[in-house]
């Protein structure tokens, strides 16, 4: 398998997936230094050229992070990443993974092209303001739920808590304060202890 990936991307789910259930598989960066062929391939796998992107060794093609993240779950059901179809413990897994990925996810994107929306400063502090009370309310939220919890759902480790791992790296990159989301930063630091994220994190650092 081959993963176009940017570092520290929603593509560091998969990441993080993928080195969980012990998988073999190529990084493929995508980024400022991407050299032209691989972009043009990207490009030509990729119309959207987001990340992240897995292409399988047969050569079928997925995007898009929850797709893959469920595809990787189900096709390794020994690693309880997932919960079985048609279960109400599944519902609630996705029912994370859609808040991560429709609402956190979207209220973070516009502060990373603030500059390509806008060149006015008051412009920008407004978005920013807006987004991040959007942010802060969608942590606390999920504070309130991990209280007396070590994850988000089914008391053990899924691709919901690989997700949210990586969104909640962004609140520290555009300096939004998390400190008071006790039980979320208790949370995301026994999270950064496991194995797989520590192998992830450690990779997607060189590419920084």
């Amino acid at each position: 398998m081959k993963l176009y990936f940017s570092p520290g991307a929603c593509s560091y789910a998969v990441h993080i997936v993928l080195e969980e259930i012990n998988a073999r598989f190529e990084l493929v960066y995508i980024g400022k230094k991407t050299n032209i062929a691989t972009l043009e391939r990207f490009s030509s796998i990729s119309p959207l050229k987001s990340v992240p992107t897995l292409e399988l060794d047969d050569g079928i093609i997925l995007t898009q992070s929850i797709s893959i993240l469920e595809f990787l779950a189900d096709m390794n059901p020994e690693y309880n990443l997932l919960a079985p179809i048609g279960s109400f413990d599944r519902t609630k897994i996705i029912t994370w993974l859609s808040l991560i990925a429709t609402d956190i996810h979207k209220s973070f994107s516009p502060l990373f092209l603030l500059n390509n929306i806008t060149h006015d400063k008051t412009a920008q502090d407004e978005i920013f303001r807006w987004n991040e009370s959007n942010i802060k309310r969608y942590f606390g939220l999920i504070n309130n739920h991990l209280n007396g919890k070590c994850y988000l759902e089914c008391d053990r480790f899924t691709i919901a808590d690989a997700y949210l791992f990586v969104v909640f790296q962004w609140a520290k990159y555009n300096h939004i304060e998390t400190d008071m989301f006790i039980f979320l930063e208790k949370y995301i630091n026994s999270l950064a202890m496991r194995k797989s994220i520590q192998r992830a994190m450690k990779t997607e650092a060189n590419y920084f």
